[in-house]
């Protein structure tokens, strides 16, 4: 089953400005390295979100642009809310 609805969870910035998606999103999903995502990312600390496309790597994580991170202000270790929907094809 591809991703058909938004999900949302909270993830915190890892090094090299890399998040974390749960397994269990991972598994529901059946999310793979091929697949194109829209991504919003918001610090749980203010109000200002982005969003951007990416691809989950084989090892679950996404790696978040670091113009998104200068624009937010966050860095390793900053909680984030994650939401993850299907990105619309052309």
């Amino acid at each position: 089953m591809p991703l058909t609805r938004a999900v949302e969870f909270l993830a915190k910035l890892q090094k090299q400005n890399r998040i974390q998606v749960p397994v269990e999103i991972r598994q529901l999903f059946k999310l793979e390295p091929t697949q194109f995502l829209e991504v919003r990312i918001r610090s749980v600390e203010t109000f200002d979100n982005e969003r951007f496309y990416a691809k989950v790597k084989s090892d679950g994580r996404i790696t978040v642009p670091w113009e998104i991170t200068w624009a937010l202000e966050i860095k390793p270790g900053s909680m984030l809310r994650i939401e993850l929907s299907a990105a619309e094809q052309a």
